[in-house]
């Protein structure tokens, strides 16, 4: 009888050993997974915040264009805009407008950074995007030019860069590359103005209206 006592005793310990085992582990699970939806919970609220980050910083910019000299004719929806479904026209560059007096008709890309990355360095897309920003300005024979407000916030940012694609290669902006091309006055009159601040005399011969 001692023996088979000891025996359904060991056998106890071995099944509450591995009841605890599995509470313990499913425990971890748990913890493992509010983990999860917790970081997922904030990568959202983040995208939902740097979206409305740069839909404030794309007025900001809309409001630098004269509405009696640009009209604004496109305006990239944005995934709160589309319910976080994806439409073909979210590849394209943020803004298009149109000169009324000429006619002519370009891009805006709007980039927003509180503060540059080591030496000045900007990251300003990804490759899909570039390679998406350089398609439409191929296809649409139409300038894309990227607008980037540094500091401050985006209702009033200390610095405005802009720069033309046409000689944009890469997903970072080096300080050489944007620092001669500061905007400083904040109303933008023609779209000459655009092509001075870049430091060009005119558009390349492949653009046309």
């Amino acid at each position: 009888m001692g023996f088979l006592r000891n025996l359904i005793d060991s056998f106890n310990v071995f099944l509450e050993k591995r009841r605890e085992k599995r509470r313990i582990e499913q425990e971890r699970r748990r913890v493992e997974r509010e983990r999860r939806l917790e970081e997922e919970r904030r990568r959202q609220e983040q995208e939902r915040f740097l979206y409305r980050l740069g839909n404030n910083f794309e007025d900001y910019v809309i409001g630098m264009f004269d509405p009696e000299k640009f009209e604004l004719i496109h305006r990239t929806p944005t995934n709160d805009d589309t319910n976080g479904k994806f439409v073909h026209s979210m590849v394209y560059p943020d803004l298009r407008f149109r000169e009324i007096a000429t006619g002519r008709k370009f891009w805006v890309e709007v980039k927003f950074r509180a503060h540059t990355e080591d030496r000045g360095v900007i990251t300003w897309c990804n490759d899909n995007q570039l390679r998406n920003y350089k398609k439409t300005m191929y296809e649409s024979r139409n300038p894309v030019f990227i607008m980037v407000g540094l500091g401050g916030t985006v209702q009033n940012p200390e610095k405005i860069f802009c720069l033309n694609l046409d000689r944009i290669n890469f997903t970072t902006l080096y300080y050489g590359t944007y620092v001669h091309n500061r905007v400083i006055n904040r109303r933008i009159e023609s779209f000459e103005e655009l092509i001075t601040i870049d430091g060009k005399a005119e558009t390349n011969n492949h653009f046309r209206q």
